[in-house]
């Protein structure tokens, strides 16, 4: 799925599209995470900042000059994700860079946290995989922007995340 599906699906998003390129230093954060993203949360992140859909999923997204605390961030959550698995909690995922291993992408004001599943050939074929506070892990067979865009216009489930996420008509933020 393109950007423009996505900003079709959620055009509350467009207020807070940049009208020039960000100019984010992703030789720097792959030299840091070995990770080369997917094509279209690069797309993403060339032209929005981070932000939040109806104040509850925000999105990791490096600001230009800032990469490093983008970097940390995902060490972070990749740290956190190597404790639950330290205590068995991690239901057999791996953080990222072990096979399959998982990338963070966003969180929730509730505590969950949204990852890659960096399985297949190339990062274009990643799936969604959502680790719900309350211990649900679900996985959806898709992007980044595929899953964003089905969880607004209704044709997601929410799995793992309250029912009534996102509204009818999505609040969205510049963080």
């Amino acid at each position: 799925m393109s950007l423009q599906q996505l900003e079709e699906a959620l055009p509350a998003l467009l207020d807070i599209r940049e009208d020039e390129r960000r100019s984010i230093d992703w030789d720097l954060i792959s030299a840091e995470t070995g990770v080369v993203f997917p094509s279209d949360f690069v797309a993403l992140a060339e032209v929005y900042p981070r932000f939040t859909i109806d104040e509850f999923l925000g999105l990791h997204i490096p600001t230009p000059g800032e990469e490093r605390y983008f970097v940390s961030g995902m060490k972070r959550l990749l740290g956190d994700l190597a404790d639950l698995r330290g205590s068995g909690m991690s239901h057999g995922h791996v953080p990222y860079p072990e096979p399959g291993g998982l990338v963070p992408w966003g969180d929730s004001c509730e505590g969950d946290v949204f990852f890659w599943r960096t399985s297949g050939a190339s990062a274009e074929a990643w799936t969604v995989l959502v680790s719900g506070h309350n211990d649900d892990w679900c996985e959806f067979q898709g992007s980044l922007t595929e899953y964003l865009a089905g969880l607004v216009s209704g044709t997601v489930a929410p799995d793992g995340l309250p029912p009534d996420f996102p509204g009818a008509t999505p609040l969205i933020e510049a963080d």
